[in-house]
């Protein structure tokens, strides 16, 4: 007897073939979108049991503007309960820069080690913790020479972080995977730095742990850090190595500012993340699912001229106008083309 389904959609062969056995289970389903399942895009936007496709973040969303599915698409963010991570006390900060994630190239840890030295040459003092391991996600990865990641990404970033000996740099402290022993470290850092590309981001935690803690951001001004630092305001973000290395200079020789950035996350995560808001988005979802109710397009309310996404508007209102035209692939497919024509013909 169950009115909705919720679950979240994974590109292998279970995933496709949830999709055909839900025509014969025949329940109004949510598909809750935290990774986008690009190839299954299609059959979602025309499949009869897919009530709803609900993004995490606003960019993942708008990037689908002119996209079939996006007539079935909604977003709400993810709720985060702050309480263990505010701090309790006054918090002395340190002049430490705190890379949280797993050791992955998705992750692009390497951006942020790539640079690290220019930021030594300014602030000579400055100390780089890392916390994660190329284990996080599966303990049984074999590790490179240094014990935190995979070998081949290793061979990417040591050079980075090592002296004209080879040997770690005495600044750069790996703590491995932890556990709440994590917060006490964040809490004390002056800058924390998710994924600084922004690739594979759409809600990412880790940004909105660090805000948390009261602890500026820095990092890529890309995705789904775009949803979860307000920039400027409780983090700076960038798009190059020139604004990253600046970003963090900046605030480790500035502490007066870092911490005003961190005193402004905590209350952006108190707002934004609210489970009690949170909650109250997605019981209006399953009013407006058990009752038909259509589907409202939501407006392009930050960032406009992020990838697109007005040519992506006008698209789908021209399709709307001429229904002929509804065949034409969506931005997000024309880009996801060009990444896939540019490797193979290794340009």
């Amino acid at each position: 007897e169950c009115d909705i389904f919720i679950y979240r959609p994974t590109q292998d062969k279970e995933g496709f073939d949830f999709l055909e056995n839900l025509k014969t289970i025949q329940i109004k389903t949510i598909a809750w979108i935290h990774n986008t399942p690009f190839k299954q895009l299609r059959l979602m936007a025309k499949h009869p049991y897919i009530a709803r496709y609900v993004n995490v973040s606003k960019e993942q969303y708008d990037m689908l503007r002119d996209h079939p599915i996006i007539y079935k698409a909604d977003m709400i963010c993810n709720g985060f309960d702050p309480k263990l991570y505010i701090p309790k006390e006054e918090v002395k900060k340190e002049k430490s820069v705190v890379y949280m994630g797993s050791l992955i190239h998705t992750k692009c840890f390497h951006i942020l080690a790539r640079v690290w030295k220019k930021v030594l040459q300014k602030v000579p003092d400055a100390k780089l913790e890392v916390i994660g391991s190329g284990q996080l996600y599966d303990r049984n990865s074999k590790l490179g020479d240094w014990n935190i990641a995979d070998e081949k990404y290793e061979a990417v970033f040591r050079p980075y972080l090592s002296d004209k000996n080879g040997n770690k740099l005495a600044n750069v402290v790996f703590h491995g995977v932890l556990g709440n022993e994590k917060i006490p470290i964040m809490q004390k850092a002056m800058i924390g730095c998710p994924n600084p590309s922004g690739v594979t981001e759409n809600c990412p935690g880790v940004a909105i742990e660090f805000q948390a803690c009261g602890t500026a951001i820095v990092s890529g001004a890309f995705w789904g850090l775009l949803d979860t630092v307000d920039n400027n305001k409780t983090g700076l973000l960038g798009k190059t190595d020139y604004e990253l290395v600046n970003n963090i200079v900046n605030l480790l020789q500035n502490e007066k500012k870092a911490i005003e950035l961190g005193e402004n996350g905590i209350e952006f995560i108190k707002d934004k993340f609210n489970h009690e808001k949170i909650s109250t988005k997605w019981k209006e979802l399953f009013k407006n699912i058990k009752n038909d109710n259509k589907v409202e397009i939501l407006p392009i309310d930050q960032n406009p001229e992020y990838e697109f996404k007005q040519f992506s508007e006008r698209m789908r209102l021209f399709k709307e106008k001429y229904r002929f035209c509804k065949f034409l692939p969506a931005y997000i497919e024309l880009r996801r083309y060009h990444k896939k024509l540019t490797k193979i013909l290794g340009a």
